[in-house]
């Protein structure tokens, strides 16, 4: 006999919304995607990305049904700039209030809007408002000398002798001046001192919010909207403008989101709380890849800390790379492993995470920007499925094997890791709006965090290097404070283990596989469930060597059986309305066996001592 004798006893998992009246925000139950539209989708064989291909892809993204779980689950869409633009980039703007031509019409961008808003997908736009196009009309005017707009920029002569953050020029003569320009010689900075320059942003962001219907901006470059003298960033009168802005955008539409690029420490990020909705936490990103590349978790602990203490609980943007910096792909060494667990540990982290399109395909790409900036890979076909003319700039040579059409159908890709990862988000709250602190482990290659909500506990567990590592000691308490027993469902691999403490703090332990993530969330556990409790029969009961299970169904099934740290020790298929029969062939111990029908709807969860 295997199997010590013992009353057959089954678990219950009342997985019911929690509610709770806490601050809610619609971006925390969003994942959001940013998108380069010239590098998309090409609908009309331009070689460029357009509305209309956007448009065609948006159930890639989202499908809009919530009973289905094919699609990526995103619920943001943040573009890159789609003003009227001579650069390829678009960050060089010369009209607020109209489109890209070359990525279609204004109505071609209303009819992508609606059809996203019907998903259930909300649209930011890049809002490029520190500085202009040189070809900007209000520029060229500004540079003749025109009275009303020669203060939209700021002039002077001789040019001071004052460098940028980085060392770079930022004063560059034209018509016998000198004018500002922090980026670049032809994006001029406009100058927030003269009140026209203000007038006509805000008349912009209304244009676009109220009459457009977009659900927000992403505000480029925002903490060098002021200088004052050689202060050229996060100075009080930046912040002041911007939550003047912030407080117009809601009055133009009731919960729009801003959120701003701060590329800085978290202690100036957080001069902006109160004042943007987010900005984006390039620190913990950092921190993040810091963790996956130098197998430590102790910058990946140190910052989430961080942003727990400095900024608001998720009121921030989590990400990995975007448009400016090399891909994640690149920066992990074209390494799928390391990507997924990147990917888990910024999907179960505090804040909103952003996906960077292609990311979720191992999308390559190192600067110059152009080279980050490449087209979608869709498919193994031509041009990588994106367009059926030349594209702009040429396709990753690595497309034929890291596209969506092949990523999708294998159930191990990096693709479907992604997929799995969102939609467990989008379904728990305490992932969304939970507060987050460092837990203990015995090894120093794990990352483990508790994330929390009203009461409910989420554990995460990620093993950060190449090596498994059998029983690993963690230690929690639960927040409420109490002690007792606890369903441990593992959300990822959908087991059940049992946790128990006579006292506040519990300790237990896991195995984990190389670069394996845990998501483990915390249940009342009782002795039996009442779910369809006749059409299942179960017997001997007290369990000795074998175990008969008759469960009525029009279909067959699937029984899976793990032991007591959640890990599968059987799997196997049972035919409709069948007796079958299981032998124990393991030693004495906690199990739990699970029925799942053809649709992968568990049907029952039973411990089996």
């Amino acid at each position: 006999m295997l199997l010590k004798k013992s009353t057959l006893i089954i678990v219950a998992l009342l997985l019911f919304a929690f509610q709770s009246n806490a601050q809610n925000y619609w971006w925390n139950q969003r994942t959001a995607y940013e998108i380069f539209v010239r590098s998309f989708y090409d609908s009309n064989r331009d070689g460029k990305g357009d509305f209309n291909g956007l448009n065609q892809k948006l159930d890639y993204l989202n499908d809009g049904n919530p009973n289905t779980n094919t699609d990526l689950g995103i619920g943001l869409v943040w573009l890159m700039p789609i003003n009227a633009s001579p650069s390829e980039h678009g960050y060089d703007v010369t009209d607020y209030k109209k489109v890209n031509p070359t990525y279609g019409t204004m109505n071609d961008f209303k009819t992508m809007l609606d059809s996203a808003h019907r998903r259930g997908i909300n649209v930011i736009m890049d809002f490029v408002i520190n500085h202009t196009s040189s070809q900007h009309p209000w520029f060229v005017k500004s540079a003749a000398n025109d009275p009303f707009y020669r203060n939209f920029y700021r002039w002077q002569t001789p040019a001071p002798p004052q460098t940028g953050p980085w060392g770079q020029q930022v004063w560059y003569p034209k018509n016998g001046s000198n004018y500002y320009a922090l980026f670049w010689s032809e994006m001029p900075d406009l100058n927030y001192n003269y009140p026209p320059v203000k007038d006509s942003i805000f008349s912009a962001a209304k244009f676009w919010l109220k009459e457009v219907g977009v659900d927000g901006f992403r505000l480029d470059a925002v903490m060098y909207l002021y200088e004052n003298g050689n202060t050229l960033k996060n100075d009080p009168a930046t912040i002041s403008f911007l939550k003047e802005f912030n407080d117009s955008c809601e009055v133009w539409k009731k919960e729009s989101l801003l959120i701003g690029e701060v590329w800085d420490s978290p202690q100036s990020i957080a001069l902006y709380t109160g004042k943007l909705d987010m900005c984006f936490d390039f620190n913990l990103a950092a921190s993040n890849i810091n963790t996956v590349t130098n197998v430590d978790p102790t910058y990946g602990q140190q910052f989430l800390n961080n942003a727990q203490l400095t900024l608001d609980t998720n009121q921030y943007g989590n990400f990995l790379t975007n448009h400016d910096q090399n891909r994640i792909f690149d920066e992990l060494g074209n390494d799928i492993n390391k990507n997924k667990l990147a990917a888990s540990l910024y999907l179960t982290q505090p804040g909103v995470p952003f996906i960077y399109y292609g990311e979720e395909v191992a999308m390559k790409g190192s600067k110059p920007d152009q080279y980050i900036r490449t087209p979608m890979q869709w498919s193994a076909s031509a041009y990588a499925g994106f367009t059926t003319g030349t594209p702009w700039i040429r396709v990753n040579t690595n497309f034929s094997t890291y596209n969506v059409a092949v990523m999708q159908s294998d159930s191990n890709s990096l693709w479907n890791h992604y997929r799995k990862l969102i939609h467990i988000r989008n379904a728990e709250t305490v992932l969304q709006m939970g507060s987050v602190k460092n837990i203990s482990s015995s090894s120093a290659s794990v990352h483990s965090y508790q994330r929390t909500y009203a009461n409910e506990d989420i554990l995460v567990l990620n093993n950060i290097s190449s090596s498994y590592l059998p029983n690993v000691q963690f230690s929690f308490s639960k927040t409420d404070g109490n002690a007792g027993t606890y369903a441990a469902y593992d959300l990822w691999s959908d087991s059940v283990f049992v946790i128990s403490s006579a006292t506040k703090i519990y300790n237990a332990q896991v195995n984990l596989k190389p670069y394996q993530t845990r998501i483990i969330k915390l249940l009342p556990y009782t002795g039996i469930s009442v779910e369809d409790e006749s059409s299942l029969v179960l017997y001997p009961n007290p369990v000795q060597d074998e175990l008969n299970i008759n469960y009525v169904t029009k279909s067959g099934f699937e029984i899976r059986i793990y032991n007591s740290i959640g890990e599968l020790m059987l799997s196997e298929k049972v035919n409709a309305d069948a007796l079958h029969r299981v032998y124990f062939q393991f030693p004495s111990g906690l199990y739990t066996i699970q029925l799942y029908t053809e649709k992968g709807i568990i049907n029952r969860k039973i411990i089996k001592l």
